[in-house]
């Protein structure tokens, strides 16, 4: 058995092991007038904006965004919050993301 669980440490130590972090693929509708606010939250949030644009024929804008999960916590209640209501958002599971770290700290499994 210790042979066994050996080889696999090796293989997987072998390959660069790196930390992944789970991504949220986030559509935000909202009228124009809280799309500073909208703004606002999202980056609060550390995510990413990919595309944005209004919907033909209405008034609202949409903005599709990556969001890490870890910050998705209480991400609708503070984006309901702070547009009146006005904004609301779709979160899908999409990807995941290596996570980067500070070079100085040492850390072996770190990005670079």
């Amino acid at each position: 058995m210790t042979a066994v669980k050996d080889a696999c440490r090796q293989a997987v130590l072998k390959e660069k092991p790196r930390l992944a972090e789970a991504m949220y693929f986030c559509e935000l509708n909202t009228p124009i007038d809280s799309l500073s606010k909208m703004y606002g939250v999202v980056s609060r949030r550390r995510a990413r904006v990919l595309k944005e644009g209004m919907h033909e024929g209405s008034a609202l804008f949409t903005v599709h965004a990556y969001l890490h999960v870890s910050e998705s916590f209480g991400f609708t209640d503070e984006l309901r919050k702070e547009t009146s209501g006005a904004a609301s958002a779709l979160l899908a599971l999409s990807q995941f993301e290596a996570v980067f770290c500070d070079i100085l700290t040492g850390d072996p499994f770190c990005v670079k």
